[in-house]
């Protein structure tokens, strides 16, 4: 192994013994150690030699000062000055660089220098100039900085990032500053915003920012993920530009996109704001495999989150506030944009939504979009929003389920679940809502605490039908008295809608009147509403149709009465599908039921009385007449 150059071992016979001795031990040590220094000067040769003649820092100093090394294990001293790369090059896995404060690369366009060993840089000021590449091989370096490519001043930084990005390197960490990004992209093969690589993970430092930089176009991207793998992004704070945008148009402005097939990609502690469209989006090509944690944002424009095609996706612990701006305008709107798209595994588990223009959780569908569909709200809290959670479904029907788990809103402006034309099956366990209606709306649909809404018409001629829904544990609390009911259901497409398979459990504090508005049907399958409180009714005086059309699916009694009271039963939404009360005579007066409108079997009969204390009776509708389910004491 040849480790001093002839020139050198020559000088030494000149020095002092002492001198001479020390060199030569630390000649044996070197040899023994199996490594040594290399290193190249402002003149461009080896140490204190000359290589092949060559005075000049290039490319071909650094072939010469390799080829010296061969295939020995040691390393290579680059002394300070700017090292032009003026053709490809490739620092091989057994040498270690080490770079000179001061040192740098001048990189040629269409020239790429290739680091495969490991590499000792001092600081974090500009290392790479030129418009060529660096590419670090596999374990050569663990981590790189933007700055390494450019002077980070805030105007457009996007190419000195993207070259990080590019760079191989496993981790690109961004340090304390503002990073100015161009999100509508600036010529380059990779499109908009800043694109990470695949098997690289991104660390923001605290006091970094991603700040995109004014544009008038309406679809843009600060950090996007496009058709890539195993990614992590952790500390990110990124902002668009909403507040200085230069045009009106468009909603397409995104702070994160995850897009074309990415797969196993990790965000966490992230803080984006101030978008044009979404603070995240995932969708244009299957996603499959995203984890969003500990994350928030915040005053986008259209929605705080977006999913249009993903498959197993969670996202925990984040918030989403403050859409507002162009529609949907909602915390989280799971809704495809096309019929291939799909939602399959996507969970939200103990996440917040506040004050968003309309939903806190949504999930919608549209036309022609009948792929089955899996999304689950576990644990999560909706505050301010204009309605807390809702399923929202176009012109056709589809398979798949919706859960809501454990889930509490509180304060929405209108209604607290929403169903609009849906006809998913929606299995509720655990719904908790707090004061609907804060805006005080009059229209009858929008105060009410759970909504179940036929208004979206089918296509193709077909009738559409709303439902699907399993509702358990659902409370509706209102101590403000703005709610107009707890709970609405109600068709506005006549014969062309309707309603199947409802079957909601709930409790409420609301009076009896405003428990329960049971408007058009038709229903089909079964419409069970049943009230796990138990309420009691007490009427003294006789009720019309429409009195007791506000109390269906509870139990009425005379207690207080001081003569006979007469009960009507023949409103129509009274005698559709399912309606149920239960009747007991407590005060010694006769109790009158009056059917006129429809038969109560098995007794054939339009009119049934009772006055014996303690006599019950308990009848369901089936849409056409009236039976007896269950019967205590006299009735005649």
């Amino acid at each position: 192994m040849r480790l001093l150059p002839k020139q050198l071992l020559s000088a030494v016979s000149d020095w002092p013994v002492s001198m001479r001795v020390v060199r030569l031990c630390l000649s044996i040590l070197f040899i023994a150690m199996g490594a040594a220094r290399i290193a190249l000067g402002n003149d461009g040769v080896p140490g204190d030699s000359h290589i092949g003649g060559n005075k000049v820092m290039d490319s071909a100093a650094i072939e010469l000062a390799l080829k010296e090394i061969g295939d020995s294990s040691q390393t290579l001293l680059l002394k300070r000055g700017a090292w032009k790369i003026d053709k490809s090059i490739t620092i091989p896995s057994h040498v270690y660089l080490k770079l000179e404060h001061g040192a740098s690369f001048d990189i040629v366009e269409g020239s790429t220098l290739f680091i495969n060993g490991p590499i000792d840089v001092p600081g974090a000021n500009q290392l790479f100039y030129g418009k060529g590449k660096v590419r670090f091989g596999s374990g050569s370096i663990k981590e790189v900085y933007p700055q390494w490519w450019g002077n980070i001043d805030g105007k457009n930084d996007t190419v000195a990032c993207q070259a990080a990005l590019e760079s191989g390197a496993p981790t690109i960490r961004f340090l304390n500053a503002t990073y100015a990004i161009d999100a509508v992209g600036d010529g380059r093969e990779s499109g908009l915003g800043l694109q990470p690589q695949d098997n690289t993970t991104l660390l923001f430092e605290p006091g970094s920012l991603l700040q995109a930089i004014v544009t008038d176009k309406d679809d843009y991207t600060i950090l996007h993920i496009s058709g890539r793998k195993n990614v992590t992004i952790d500390g990110a704070v990124i902002r668009g530009e909403r507040k200085t945008h230069s045009s009106k148009g468009g909603e397409w402005g995104h702070g994160i996109r995850i897009s074309k097939g990415s797969s196993n990609i990790m965000i966490r502690n992230a803080d984006v704001a101030d978008c044009w469209g979404d603070g995240i989006y995932l969708g244009e090509g299957t996603v499959d495999g995203i984890y969003v944690e500990n994350s928030k944002f915040d005053n986008n424009r259209r929605n705080a989150c977006s999913i249009t095609n993903a498959k197993n996706v969670l996202f925990k612990n984040c918030m989403f506030s403050n859409s507002n701006g162009t529609g949907p305008f909602k915390g989280v709107d799971c809704e495809p944009n096309v019929a291939g798209d799909i939602l399959q595994n996507i969970v939200f588990e103990d996440c917040r939504s506040f004050n968003n223009t309309s939903g806190g959780f949504s999930l919608a569908r549209d036309e022609g979009q009948d792929l089955p569909v899996s999304v689950t709200f576990r644990g999560c809290i909706s505050e301010n929003d204009g309605h807390g959670f809702g399923i929202d479904v176009g012109p056709s029907d589809c398979l798949g389920i919706l859960y809501i788990n454990d889930c509490t809103v509180i304060n929405p402006k209108e209604m607290g679940f929403k169903c609009a034309s849906a006809n998913l099956q929606t299995k509720i366990d655990g719904l908790y809502i707090v004061n609907p209606n804060q805006k005080a709306d009059t229209r009858p649909v929008f105060g009410n605490g759970f909504v179940v809404w036929s208004i979206v018409p089918q296509i193709k001629g077909r009738n559409k039908l709303t439902g699907s829904i399993d509702a358990r544990n659902v409370y509706i609390h209102s101590t403000d008295g703005k709610a107009l009911n707890a709970l609405y259901i109600d068709n506005e497409l006549g014969a062309k809608g309707g309603f199947q398979k409802l079957d909601i459990q709930l409790k409420t504090n609301m009076p009896s009147e405003k428990r329960f508005y049971k408007g058009n049907g038709p229903f089909h399958d079964y419409c069970r509403i049943s009230f796990s409180d138990e309420p009691v009714v007490e009427i003294t005086e006789d009720a019309n149709d429409a009195q007791m059309a506000q109390y269906i699916g509870q139990k009425i009694t005379n207690k207080g009465a001081e003569r006979e009271v007469r009960l009507s039963l023949n409103d129509p939404r009274t005698v559709s599908l399912d309606s149920e009360y239960t009747f007991e005579v407590v005060a010694p007066f006769k109790m009158t039921l009056d059917m006129r409108s429809s038969m109560l079997l098995p007794y054939a009969v339009k009119q049934l009385s009772s006055a014996t204390a303690g006599s019950r009776i308990t009848i369901r509708s089936d849409g056409k007449a009236w039976h007896t389910t269950e019967q205590v004491g006299s009735w005649e």
